[in-house]
C-alpha cells in the first residue's frame, strides 16, 4: 500500500500574492511545509501539485532544486488536478495538505494518517477549526474516494467542488464514510497558523524566529503562543475565507 501526500500551492493568492515562496528564515516558506512533511512516518511520496500557467515558474524552480517531485495541472478545477497527479505518481491512500501551512507536524499527520488505516473509513480529517488550530490541517483519502468524487462532481459541474478537492466527500456523508480527528484542549485554540495574509505571515515568521528550529513540535509552537498571546492578537481578526 502506496501512501501519497498531494500538497497543493500556487502563487496567484489573492491576499499575499506569492506568500509560499516569501522567504522566512532566508528559506522559501513552502519548503518548510514539504521539509516538515518529509518526516512523516506513513508517508511515502509527496508530490507539489500547482497549476500550468507560467506565473507559477518561480515555486517550481524553488522546489526542483530541492528535488521534490512537480505535478503541473489544471489552475482552477483543483479536483482534476489532484485525480491527474495521483494517477501519474500513483497511490491507494492520498494525503492532502495546502501549501500555506508552515508549521505542519508529520506527529499529526502520521496520527490522521493512523486514524484512517485504523478504521473503515473513505475520508478522514483534522477537526479544523472546531477542536483543532488551524494551519494544522491534513485530510486523509482512499484513491477510490478521489475517483469516484471526481466522476460524480464532474456530471453535476459545480465548480465549488472542482476547487474545493474534499468539499464534496465531507457534504456527502451518506455516500462517503466520513472520520475526524479531534483535538484535546491543548489544540483546542482560536489560533491562526496558515498563512493567508500579511498578518498570518508575520504571526509564523515571529514563531521561527524565536525558535530558530524549521522542525519545531506544533506543541511547542501552542504553549508559545499561549504564553505570549500579543501575538495571537495580530491575525485573530482574519477571516478565512468560505
Amino acid at each position: 500500500m502506496k501512501v501519497l501526500c498531494i500538497v497543493q500551492a500556487r502563487m496567484g493568492s489573492e491576499r499575499l500574492p506569492g506568500k509560499v515562496i516569501k522567504p522566512i528564515l532566508g528559506k522559501p516558506m513552502i519548503l518548510y511545509t514539504l521539509d516538515r512533511l518529509k518526516r512523516s512516518k506513513y508517508v511515502d511520496e509527496i508530490v507539489l501539485a500547482t497549476s500550468i500557467s507560467e506565473k507559477e515558474e518561480p515555486l517550481v524552480q524553488v522546489v526542483r532544486q530541492e528535488g521534490y517531485n512537480i505535478f503541473r495541472g489544471e489552475e482552477n478545477n483543483v479536483l482534476k488536478r489532484y485525480v491527474d497527479a495521483y494517477k501519474e505518481f500513483g497511490g491507494d491512500v492520498i494525503v492532502r495538505v495546502t501549501g500555506d501551512c508552515p508549521l505542519i507536524d508529520p506527529q499529526i499527520v502520521d496520527n490522521v494518517i493512523s486514524h484512517y488505516l485504523m478504521y473503515d473509513y473513505d475520508y478522514v480529517r483534522l477537526d479544523v477549526p472546531d477542536t483543532f488550530i488551524r494551519g494544522f490541517d491534513v485530510e486523509v483519502f482512499s484513491a477510490e474516494a478521489l475517483e469516484r468524487t471526481y466522476d460524480e462532481v464532474s456530471k453535476s459541474n459545480e465548480e465549488q467542488y472542482m476547487e474545493h478537492v474534499t468539499l464534496y466527500m465531507y457534504r456527502n456523508k451518506d455516500k462517503f464514510k466520513i472520520g475526524y480527528v479531534k483535538g484535546d484542549k491543548l489544540y483546542n485554540k482560536n489560533y491562526r497558523l496558515c498563512v493567508d495574509t500579511t498578518e498570518d505571515f508575520e504571526v509564523v515568521n515571529k514563531i521561527y524566529d524565536f525558535f530558530k528550529d524549521e522542525f519545531v513540535a506544533a506543541k511547542s509552537v501552542v504553549r508559545f503562543l499561549n504564553e505570549n498571546k500579543g501575538l495571537t492578537k495580530v491575525n485573530e481578526c482574519i477571516v478565512q475565507k468560505s
